[in-house]
Parts: C-alpha cells; structure tokens; sequence
C-alpha cells in the first residue's frame, strides 16, 4: 500500500485521527478539511469531492501572516503556478508595506506595479506566508498529558505544556511551523503543520484607482494582487497550485472557497447579542447619527464649507451606516428566536444529563453580560481598545477616537508616548514600538489641514457622548468639561489649542519628561487632568473583557459537548473549506444579476456621483479598445465567509481557479457575517473572477509572462 506525502508525514507524527464527514445547513459554514459535508454536497448539486481534490485546494492555499494591533489578521491566497506564485487581494497586502517599498517617483501604493522580469518582482519586507502540509486531531494527545500530571481539565499551565510539547515536536523539520488550535473554547485540539515561506516577492498589484470599492455590487472592482514565495533566493516549488479557468459562470453553478478565516462569533449566545442590541449598538448609533447630521448641517452652508466637510462626511456616513446595519441585523426577530430555539436546545441537553453546574455556567454569562458591555462601551468611547488613529478604521466596530477628532487623538496619543517610553521595549503597545515610528511621525508630525469649526463640532458631539454615557455628575465629565457646556467647552478648547501646529507637536514629541510636563497647552492640560479617571475606567473596561471572555469561554465549552456533529467551528485562522453556488439577489425590488462585466469599467464617465459605476482608472481607458468587455469581473455567491477569508480562492467542480474572494459580503447585513450566516439579511459574497485577471494582465498591463506562467503553470 502507497500512503500520500500527506498522510506519510501524520504517520510519522503519530497523529493520524479519523473524523466522519458531517453535513451544514445551506451554504453555511467554514468547515475544516477533514469534515467538509461530501454528501450536502451531492445531495444538492450532484457533485461528489474527493479527498484527492480536497487535498489539493487545501494544500493550495496560503495564509498570509500580517498583523494589525497586536492582533493577526492576515487574509488568504492560493498558489498559481509551480513556481510559488500566489494570487489575493491587493487589500490583504498591507499598504505599509506598498509604502515602504515605494521610492520618490514611484508611488506604489497609489499607482500599482507590475514586474516585467523576475528580477523586477519586489521584497516586501515582514511579509511572510505559510502553506498547510498537514493537520490532524489531537484532542486525545492533550487530554492525557493533562491526566497523567495529575491537574485538572481546567488548568491551563498544563494545556500549554502539552500543546508545546506537540508543537515542537510537529516542526522539528527545517522549515517548518506547528501550530496547535483550539476548536470550540477547548473542546477540542487540531494540529497544523504549515511550511512558512519568509522572503515574499510583489510581483503585480493594480492601481488603487482600479481596486477601490465604491459601493456593494455590482459596482466594479479589480481587487487582486500577486505575490511570489521564494527560497533560498529562488522561486519556491509549489507543487501543488490552481490554474485558472476563463470559462463564463452560470446563475446557480457550485463554487467552492478555500480560505483561513481569522475570527467570527457564531457562539454568542443570546444575552451577548441581546446586550450589543440594546445597550452598546443604540449608543454608537446616536452618537454617529446626531455627528452626522451637524456636519451635514455645517456643509450645507457654503460651498467651501461642502469641501471642507466631504471626505469626513463620507467617511461618518459609511460607519452610521456599518452601525445601523448590524443593529437592524440583532433587531431581526426571526434570527434571535433560532438563536433562543438553538440555546433552548442545549439547556435541555444539560437538564437531561442533570448537569446543574453547566446550565448555572451558561446562566450566568446571561447574568453578568449587560454590566461588561456597558464597560466595553465605555472603555471604546475613550477609545482605550482598537487601532492606533494613525492607522484608519479597520476594525468593525468604530471607536470614539473617530468622534473627537485628529486634535483630540494628537494629545491623547502624546500623552501615552510619554508612559510608553518609560516601558521596555518589549512591553510596549502596538505601534509605538520603536521599529514602527515611522508611521507614527508621519501622521503626528505631518501637515494636516484641519479646519477648527469641524473639530469644535466633533468635539461637541464627543463631549455629549461622555454626558450621556456617564451622567453629569461623573468625574469623568466634571473634569473634561470644567462647568462649560459641550459646545462652549470644545469651542474653547479647538480655539486655544496648539496641536494643530505641527511644530509645537514636534517639540513635544522630542521633548525630555521634565519639559513635557512643564508645556502647557488648554487641551493637552485637559487630557492630563483627566487622565487618573480614565486610568480606573481602562482597569473596569480590561477586566471585564478579560472576565466576559473567560466566562464566555468556559460555558461555549460546555455547550459544545451537547452541540450537534454536523456543526462547524468558529474562525482561527486555520484552513477551512466553503461552498455555495452563483446567485442573483434583488435590491428595492430589482434584480441585481450575479456577475458584472469588465463593461462596467467603461459604461460611465463617472459625473454622475450616484451612479455606482465609474469612469475608468487611466490605464484602463488606454487599453479600451483591446479590453473584451464581455469578460466577467466580479461576481456574487452565496459561499459563508468573514474577515480572513479576503484573498480566498474560488474553484469550480474541475478545481480550477475561478475567482478570488474580496469581500465578506457584497449587500447589507454583510457587517453581521461574523455573528450569523444571514442574520434577517439575505448574503452574498463577493469575488473578482479568474478571467478578468488574466484578460486585465493581457491587455491592461502588458503583463504577458504573467498570463502565460498561470495558464502553463510555471515559467
């Protein structure tokens, strides 16, 4: 008997489990490999996958390991060729690093790239990539180190000891990596043996212009990068890769996803949600909603003030929009009374095995909820958690930083250099360690245009978030607004700031401790005044993070031991498998088709601002009459994704490259994706097609080596 490399190597490490095939309801789920539902599948489409076609999309595909606030969020890929190319999204490669990489005249970050030469192609240095090789259950290995030292199920030091052990003993091989995952807050444990590729080359990547998503499909987007992997100063051997296919695609034909999703909260149980939809969700919709409306206000005034006001205008409108969609989504009453039939369910579960302790475990997340919200809301208005403001927002939920302003952020950011320089190196926070400075200076020491009238008015608004959200007799607001009124307050404070100044932020960032203090400054002074009461809600916003994730976990554990087999595990950026088919959707009324044409790039001249086409990016007006118009660029489909999954190889039933993942989801209700598969909303998801990169590399950017190697299939 022949064994594959595959399953050779878990031989070997003594770690080959057998799991049985379990089946998902719809389309839902990011299933691992080793369980993806074969027979759902040819119940409904006729199609039945084989575990050598399954082997080969995974073993395919590639994680991309960036990090974002000390937190992994990387996104997916997928070899294209035998000589380590990969295809993702242009938006999975961090845009520091287009940046770092970009030179004086050469903007890459703005205007794309495209090497015409192996000798072209770029380091992008930090990047770096890991592709799956093994992976295997070992829940059983865990459990009995725990057993044999004598500690109990609970004890973590002991988990810890088991897990490295495994782990080391899995990537003793030279280049490889092993990582073991928790599944179902400990329920069980699967081992992931990845082969990390360190010296990651860009190869080609469209001009923002062309990747920009201006609205929910059909708009146009070309949002697709490519990369090579390296070794030894090489390009690595990827034996196992995805040709495209150019073929167009059918209403209803299966599609199939391979990615690694980052994080999602399908285990929320129905408290938690209850607690976003009625204390934290409200809050933040009121306060973007009364923002917005002021500074609608205010730009209605003149038109220099409607120039003044746009970008941030757009930029409050679509996270009111982020908002108020994802409370429409928790008010849906049919999505909460599942949840409530769902969790009914494993309270009886619990009942029958007379398991008391567990049924009080779960009750009592219920219980405690609404008090650790409420501490989590603060603690985002006072913008304590999420990115650095340098940074942007890309987080789902936006934090109260966005309110204040830039003024606001300069102080508060200023002061907390000063706390971090007294830190060793290591413990310092994300973003103000000293090999990521230069992002900082750039955006604390830069010019920016800041008009104060908008700045008075975001201030406003934030001091009346602080009002409504701590009462007026709170310290808190007592210190922050001395006796004034909101408007009266910010007005004073934008009027007699100087960090508006670049220079004055600059002598204060290179200062000495001594002299920092000494600087006086109305809104810096404030921010220091204040600073021993935000202390203390940081301390209750940490705590109960850190006590509603470990409640949470224990009683998700729990509920996991009663769940049904044929459910699937939350995010962990391991591999997991997708499927869904091409579909249609109707908006207001009318029927949005399923797959826009590469005409889309070219049927507007963009003057109309409601039209959700536009005029096409420079070089792609150049290459009009060589472009096939008729070419599918992007299309929708019913596959279950989240964050992580952008960059996801999409495979017909032959297992060619079909399209690539953009988007978790391309229609409202997409914010609520990591909570539910269709939380009241319907879903599709979002891709860029196979045969528009290849038409676009042709005849838009001259890139024909880069045709040829995918459709050969190495160089």
């Amino acid at each position: 008997m022949t064994f594959s490399p595959r399953l050779r190597l878990l031989l070997a490490l003594g770690l080959l489990s057998w799991a049985g095939a379990a089946s998902p309801r719809a389309e839902e789920g990011f299933w691992l490999f080793s369980e993806a539902p074969i027979d759902k599948i040819a119940d409904k489409y006729g199609i039945r996958l084989t575990s050598d076609w399954l082997d080969h999309l995974e073993q395919s595909t590639v994680r991309f390991n960036t990090k974002r606030f000390d937190v992994y969020i990387g996104g997916s890929g997928a070899f294209v060729s035998a000589d380590g190319l990969i295809v993702t999204n242009r938006h999975v490669i961090p845009r520091q690093l287009l940046a770092a990489i970009s030179r004086p005249d050469a903007d890459l970050a703005r205007d794309g790239f495209v090497a015409m030469s192996e000798r072209e192609e770029l380091e992008l240095p930090g990047l770096s990539l890991d592709a799956i090789v093994a992976s295997a259950d070992v829940t059983a290995q865990v459990a009995a180190h725990v057993t044999a030292a004598g500690l109990g199920a609970e004890n973590e030091s002991s988990r810890r000891e088991a897990i490295g052990e495994i782990e080391r003993n899995a990537s003793r091989a030279p280049g490889l990596v092993a990582e073991v995952v928790t599944l179902y807050s400990g329920a069980r444990d699967i081992l992931y043996v990845y082969r990390r590729y360190s010296d990651i080359r860009l190869v080609f990547a469209p001009e923002a212009e062309a990747a920009r998503r201006l609205g929910d499909h059909p708009a146009p987007v070309f949002d697709v990068a490519l990369v090579r992997a390296y070794e030894s100063g090489v390009p690595a051997r990827s034996p196992r890769f995805l040709r495209p296919s150019m073929r167009p695609l059918a209403e209803g034909e299966p599609i199939f996803i391979s990615g690694v999703p980052t994080k999602s909260s399908r285990r929320l149980f129905v408290a938690e949600l209850e607690a976003q939809r009625d204390i934290e969700l409200p809050r933040w919709v009121r306060a973007y909603a009364e923002f917005h409306h002021r500074l609608a206000a205010f730009a209605a005034g003149s038109a220099e003030k409607a120039r003044a006001a746009a970008l941030l205008l757009g930029t409050i409108g679509f996270s009111r929009q982020i908002i108020e969609d994802r409370l429409a989504s928790l008010q849906d009453g049919h999505f909460l009374a599942f949840r409530r039939q769902k969790e009914s369910a494993i309270l009886t579960a619990l009942g029958e095995r007379r398991d008391e302790q567990s049924i009080e475990l779960i009750r009592s997340v219920g219980a405690n909820v609404a008090g650790h919200v409420e501490n989590k809301f603060r603690g985002e208005l006072l913008a304590f958690g999420g990115p650095p403001p340098w940074r942007g927002q890309v987080v789902t939920l936006p934090y109260g930083v966005e309110l204040a302003g830039p003024l606001y952020s300069f102080g508060n950011v200023l002061l907390k250099l000063r706390r971090e320089r007294e830190l060793p190196e290591k413990d310092r926070s994300d973003g103000y360690r000293v090999d990521e400075r230069a992002e900082l200076e750039k955006w604390l020491l830069g010019a920016q245009i800041i008009d104060p009238d908008i700045e008075a008015l975001r201030l406003m608004s934030f001091f009346e978030s602080l009002v409504e959200t701590f009462g007026a007799n709170h310290p808190v607001v007592q210190i922050t607004l001395a006796d004034a009124s909101p408007a009266q307050r910010a007005e004073n404070l934008v009027r007699g700031t100087r960090l508006a100044d670049p220079a004055f932020r600059r002598a204060l960032y290179e200062s000495d401790r001594e002299h920092f203090d000494a600087a006086r400054d109305p809104l810096l002074d404030m921010l220091r005044s204040v600073e021993r009461e935000n202390s203390r809600i940081a301390d209750a916003w940490r705590e109960s993070e850190r006590l509603l994730d470990e409640e949470g976990a224990r009683a998700r554990r729990v509920a996991a031991s009663v769940r049904e087999e044929n459910s699937y595990p939350d995010g962990t950026r391991s591999a997991r498998f997708g499927f869904g088919e091409v579909q249609s959707w109707v908006r207001q009324g009318s029927k949005i088709a399923a797959v826009t044409p590469l005409a889309a790039y070219y049927d507007s001249d963009g003057s109309d601002p409601t039209d959700f086409r536009r005029a096409p990016p420079p070089r792609w007006a150049l290459a009009a009459d060589k472009i096939d118009r008729k070419v599918p660029l992007d299309f929708v489909s019913t596959a279950d994704v989240v964050g992580g999954n952008s960059g996801s190889p999409t495979v017909d039933a032959e297992g060619r490259l079909i399209g690539v993942v953009f988007g978790p989801g391309a229609i409202e209700g997409a914010i609520a994706a990591d909570i539910a598969y269709q939380a009241g909303k319907p879903r599709r998801t979002a891709h860029v097609t196979a045969a528009a990169i290849i038409e676009a590399l042709a005849h838009v950017y001259d890139a024909s080596r880069l045709v040829d190697e995918m459709q050969r299939g190495d160089h």
